[in-house]
């Protein structure tokens, strides 16, 4: 095996595991505007008032749909 093959063959796997790693960022960005996507709807649909508590194990949401004016408290 020449220098030059061996080169070549390094470089490539490099660029292999960079586009490796690249796909699988997007796909996770994805992912998130998806979940994000979904959610959206979900509270769009919803009366105010309501709340949306979802929990996974990445993280922890809880939307209090129109909520209530500062200073105010729930009764």
């Amino acid at each position: 095996m020449t220098t030059t093959t061996a080169a070549g063959l390094a470089a490539s796997g490099y660029v292999l595991r960079l586009c490796h790693r690249w796909i699988k960022l997007r796909a996770q960005v994805r992912r998130a505007e998806l979940d994000q996507h979904g959610l959206s709807e979900r509270a769009r649909s919803l009366p105010p008032g309501s709340r949306i508590i979802e929990r996974t194990a990445h993280h922890d949401v809880d939307i209090l749909i129109g909520g209530m004016p500062m200073g105010r408290s729930a009764r």
